[in-house]
């Protein structure tokens, strides 16, 4: 899909020349400790806790794209002045560069809702809701028309028909709708072309910069450094290569990934108490990052749960743990997470594979102690990391 711009200039208070400065400083900085010394006068002030001080704290965290930590302060500064309808644009600002267009619609229409006609900034809004609706409008036909190419690929594909180059295409595309909310496509689709496609050619580096693409959609760490090194062999003036440099330098990128494992940590805890919607949350976000393994575990611990409550049945939870450890990549966590499940099923055999394998896929000697130690305490002896040995 095409890449869009939107110009929401930030609407401050009132002047303040040192607060100002900051934020020019911050917008220029030519490196990181610049912009983080600009930050750091924008937080000082922000200190002292005037509404205004926090704004431009805000607004500098947004312009140096931690997106997560600035809409923090701009949740506080709605609570704190909910009938400023500057303070909701300039929200709806930051949602809008963080990429999030449905939260920033939803803002936009609550500040639509709440602002007086008489409201100085009640034109600045109408402006804006027009310019947001065209913009959702225009990226929805987009994304249909994605979704028709992306069809018409896919029918090549089943036919055997597909030529290298289309498959290629079909991969592009499917990873550009796997980042749009609602396009049904998902990583693990996208992977499964990029795996093809590498199947195909192993020695095209097109098709191996798609391989890394698919990886990093599908957050698998393990898969995407090993392509990344087969890159930096073969290719390493890759823009591939390149642009999975600059997100694990990108001060943002971190933010952004806690951000993300915070929420699956929501999800998960919220599905495991029985929310059931949680639960569908969690089968969704599964479907898109098939290669996490805190989602994995965190249905499992779900599922487990409904039927120790009586909600649901043994027999779904004993299928997932045991598709969980099977899946190719499945790590430490899962192994050690699925052989105690296993055991309290009373199927000690299988359990006893998963804490050797639990034991065989710590990367610490604090890891392993924790499997030895859990081993130990429900009775199971564990030898061969392979293969088990009953006891």
């Amino acid at each position: 899909m095409a890449e869009y711009h939107v110009d929401w200039p930030w609407l401050l208070a009132r002047p303040d020349v040192r607060g100002d400065e900051a934020l020019r400083g911050v917008k220029e900085a030519g490196s990181a400790p610049d912009r983080e010394r600009w930050l750091g006068v924008l937080s000082d002030a922000a200190s002292g806790a005037d509404p205004a001080a926090v704004e431009r704290y805000a607004i500098g965290l947004a312009q140096a794209s931690r997106y997560a930590e600035s809409l923090t302060f701009w949740r506080l500064l709605v609570e704190h002045l909910p009938g400023t309808a500057r303070v909701r644009l300039n929200m709806a600002s930051c949602l809008m560069s963080a990429g999030r267009l449905d939260e920033c619609a939803h803002v936009m229409e609550e500040c639509a809702r709440r602002c007086r006609d008489d409201d100085p900034a009640y034109p600045i809004v109408r402006r804006r809701l027009a310019e947001l609706e065209g913009l959702r409008g225009q990226l929805g036909r987009e994304q249909r028309l994605l979704e028709v190419r992306a069809d018409a690929y896919r029918e090549l594909a089943a036919q055997g028909r597909a030529s290298l180059a289309d498959l290629k295409e079909l991969c592009r595309i499917l990873a550009t709708l796997a980042q749009q909310p609602g396009s049904g496509v998902t990583a693990s689709e996208v992977a499964e072309v990029a795996e093809r496609i590498h199947a195909q050619a192993p020695d095209d580096v097109g098709g191996l910069e798609l391989l890394g693409m698919a990886r990093i959609l599908a957050d698998d760490q393990d898969g995407t450094a090993e392509v990344l090194r087969r890159l930096e062999r073969v290719a390493p003036d890759s823009p591939v290569l390149a642009a999975a440099r600059e997100q694990v330098t990108d001060p943002g990128f971190r933010e952004r990934s806690g951000e993300l494992k915070r929420r699956w940590d929501d999800i998960c805890r919220r599905a495991s108490d029985g929310d059931p919607g949680a639960e569908d949350e969690l089968r969704r976000e599964l479907r898109s990052h098939p290669h996490v393994e805190q989602l994995g575990v965190g249905l499992l611990f779900a599922v487990y749960g409904r039927a120790a409550d009586g909600r649901g049945d043994y027999d779904e939870a004993r299928r997932l743990a045991l598709e969980l450890a099977a899946a190719p990549r499945a790590g430490h966590h899962t192994h050690f997470h699925v052989a105690q499940f296993l055991w309290n099923l009373g199927e000690r055999d299988e359990a006893r594979r998963q804490f050797g394998l639990a034991l065989a896929t710590s990367e610490t000697e604090e890891d392993r102690e924790t499997v030895r130690l859990a081993a130990r305490t429900v009775g199971a002896q564990i030898g061969d990391p392979a293969g088990g040995v009953g006891g």
